[in-house]
Formats: C-alpha cells, sequence, structure tokens
C-alpha cells in the first residue's frame, strides 16, 4: 500500500489500513523470552527494523516487584516523523504469562496516528480493546489469546522445555479475532553483535504466504536479537544492533 495518499479517508478505513500496515511488525518484533527461574534479568537493547519506512528503537524490560514485569518499545524514523510505541505489563508465575495490559501507538506520515490498548479480565475470562480499535474477545475455555509481547514468554518457555513444535493463541489486534500460531525449531546458528558472537536457536512460523524467522541468544537467557519476515510483497528484518544492558 502506498504511504502517499492526497485525500483524507474515512476513519474507520484509516485506522483499518494503517493498523494492517505495521501489524508483522508489532507481531514478530518484541517477542521477548525470560529466565525460567527467578532470576529475570532486566536488559535495554538498541534494534532496527528494515521495512518499507525503517525505524531505529530501543527495547526495555524492568522488574516492577512482586513478579512484575514491564516492557517499552520506542522505535522512530525522525525524518519520516514516523513513530512505533509499544508497553506491556504481566506477571510470571510457575513459569506462566498472565498478562495485563498492552498498548500500542502507531504513527505513520500522511495518515495520523492509531492507539490502542487491551486489557485482560482472567476472572470474567475476556479481553478488552480501547481507544481507535474497540472489540471484546471471551477466550473462556480456551488456551489463553496471546498480545505481541507476552507471546514471546511462552515461546521461550517452550523451547526451555525442548520443545521442537508447538501452536500459540495470538490476536488479531486490528479484528479482535483469535488464531492459532505454530513454530518450529529448524536449527542453529551463530550471529554477531558489535564484535560478539552469539550463538542462537533458529524458530520457524508459517503462515499463509509468509515465514517468520526468528533467533533467540542462548547465551543472553534466549533474548530474541534478530527477525526475518519473508512475504511475496516485501521482506521486513529487526536486528539488535547494540546490547546496551544485561543483567
Amino acid at each position: 500500500q502506498s504511504l502517499l495518499m492526497g485525500q483524507l479517508i474515512q476513519k474507520e478505513s484509516f485506522m483499518k489500513n494503517l493498523n494492517k500496515y505495521f501489524l508483522s511488525i508489532v507481531f514478530i518484533s518484541f517477542v521477548t523470552f525470560l529466565s525460567s527461574s527467578e532470576n529475570i534479568y532486566e536488559y535495554k537493547i538498541r534494534f532496527k527494523i528494515k521495512n518499507v519506512i525503517s525505524l531505529d528503537g530501543i527495547k526495555e524490560l524492568t522488574s516492577k516487584g512482586n513478579d512484575t514485569y514491564h516492557i517499552i518499545f520506542t522505535g522512530k524514523n525522525r525524518m519520516l516523523n514516523a513513530e512505533l510505541n509499544q508497553e506491556a505489563e504481566f506477571k510470571y508465575l510457575n513459569s506462566k504469562v498472565f498478562p495485563k495490559y498492552y498498548s500500542q501507538k502507531i504513527k505513520v506520515p500522511l495518515r495520523g496516528v492509531l492507539k490502542q490498548t487491551i486489557e485482560y479480565d482472567f476472572k470474567n475470562q475476556k479481553i478488552a480493546s480501547t481507544g481507535d480499535v474497540n472489540w471484546i474477545i471471551d477466550f473462556l475455555g480456551e488456551s489463553t489469546p496471546l498480545d505481541p509481547v507476552s507471546s514471546g514468554f511462552q515461546i521461550r518457555e517452550n523451547v526451555k522445555k525442548g520443545l521442537t513444535s508447538f501452536d500459540i493463541n495470538l490476536i488479531k489486534l486490528d479484528e479482535g479475532l483469535i488464531y492459532k500460531s505454530s513454530y518450529s525449531v529448524i536449527g542453529e546458528e551463530v550471529l554477531e553483535i558489535k564484535d560478539t558472537k552469539y550463538p542462537c536457536i533458529i524458530l520457524e512460523r508459517i503462515a499463509n504466504d509468509r515465514k517468520t524467522h526468528y533467533y533467540v541468544a542462548k547465551t543472553l537467557d534466549f533474548i530474541l536479537i534478530k527477525v526475518e519476515d519473508d512475504r511475496k510483497e516485501r521482506m521486513l528484518s529487526i536486528e539488535a544492533e547494540k546490547i546496551l544492558s544485561f543483567g
């Protein structure tokens, strides 16, 4: 889709198209992996996102105490005045993730801003989205559908357990639909960041005409340091440029 639109469009259509534009980035770029022990490492990493619009950003994980953790990502393209901001909070107990909320703000030139927040209600087994995208999901009797951040913790736990293939329920943020995503471990590779080598496990996810590869660094407690998303219309890559802090 072209980013250069000469006329304003109706808000509903605008928001749907805007969300679709960054949907791949939202779902593949911020999977994060925690320690299976109680020693969960805080970190700060600089990333480069290469897409139709490239972004430079920083992802940071901090502990809030009482088994609660907070993640924030801020990515910008100052020349094009584009932004992608994500924030999430969750509890991590007995190797399981319990999301509290996930929010995102997407700003694209000539398209405006999309804001969305989803909140989890485990008592009533519901998830509600507010802001520019509104819906309610009832997940009674199903495996909890996870947001783009919390899904990564379940992936990491499965890899630590030695699983070579598994499924996870995810959410289509723009539609409020639950869908199953399948992952497989396909090999290992050594990546280099700032002259330091990191042995990685490679996960593959295939969906329709898309093939996504996730590289998780074993010596960084399985933090995601690279993603490649290959599709017919374009190639998207996300890669760590510098480990600013770890532990």
